[in-house]
């Protein structure tokens, strides 16, 4: 588990896990609070390759984004690193990330990798995934209700590893001092919906904890994938200031009195 730490304005935590039908975990996170770089990369490919692509794409991000490059070249930089390592098997692997400049943050994200804002009146979905049920719900063949269940819900259209220009999802946000930010793989959102991810920050006193109940959640719904979240948020602006986070989870659990 990635422990919680404050930099700058933000604090946050991170834990993955393999689940409970998988013999490893081919999920990597990625937490820079120096950089303010937050990240999950969900691998696949046979031969343990997802567990090599995801690491590999985290660390060529990183470097990337240490170096001066903006989000969105540094998730080509570690595109073209994913695949100058590939082999005949093949290789890839979804990404969300998020890039802070104080509380304004840059999203990006190739896959079925998600990042969403959850607040005390609800949550909110600002990824958009690159996946085969996504694209036939965009071109009204199919009802969002019905994809969940849908036999190619896992089939993705875009991951780093498969080519070269790659496209990806792009977006900016304002963390406000009520919100947090969640990055999720699909171990997460495959095994809870929307509204029992948000549920379940009710039930969690600090990051940890949050991260560790979500987890717990998909692994009691199934645990069929691995699974990995991070959580950001903002930390108290002063001593004497209650603490963003808190705030927000106060709200979760007293809706009454916010």
């Amino acid at each position: 588990m990635q422990p919680t730490l404050s930099a700058s304005l933000l604090e946050y935590a991170g834990l993955t896990s393999p689940g409970r039908t998988r013999d490893h975990n081919e999920d990597a996170l990625l937490c820079s609070p120096t950089l303010g770089l937050w990240a999950i990369a969900d691998g696949m490919g046979g031969h343990q390759c997802g567990e090599v692509a995801s690491t590999l794409a985290l660390a060529a991000l990183e470097q990337a984004v240490e170096s001066g490059e903006p989000l969105d070249t540094a998730v080509h930089v570690a595109n073209r690193a994913v695949l100058d390592a590939s082999s005949d098997d093949g290789m890839g692997t979804t990404l969300v990330a998020a890039h802070f400049d104080g509380v304004d943050f840059e999203l990006v994200w190739v896959g079925d990798s998600r990042a969403y804002l959850v607040t005390a009146n609800g949550i909110v979905q600002l990824s958009r995934d690159h996946s085969w049920v996504q694209m036939m719900i965009d071109a009204g063949e199919l009802q969002p209700s019905d994809a969940r269940g849908h036999a190619w819900r896992n089939i993705i259209m875009r991951c780093l590893g498969r080519e070269e220009p790659l496209e990806i999802g792009t977006c900016k946000g304002t963390l406000g001092g009520d919100e947090l930010l969640l990055l999720c793989s699909d171990g997460l959102t495959n095994e809870l919906t929307d509204a029992q991810i948000h549920a379940s920050c009710t039930f969690a006193d600090t990051l940890e904890s949050l991260v560790e109940y979500l987890i717990d959640q998909a692994n009691n719904h199934g645990g069929r994938d691995n699974i990995s979240c991070i959580v950001v948020g903002r930390t108290a602006v002063s001593p004497t200031t209650e603490s963003r986070t808190r705030r927000l989870i106060n709200m979760l659990l007293n809706p009454l009195k916010s």
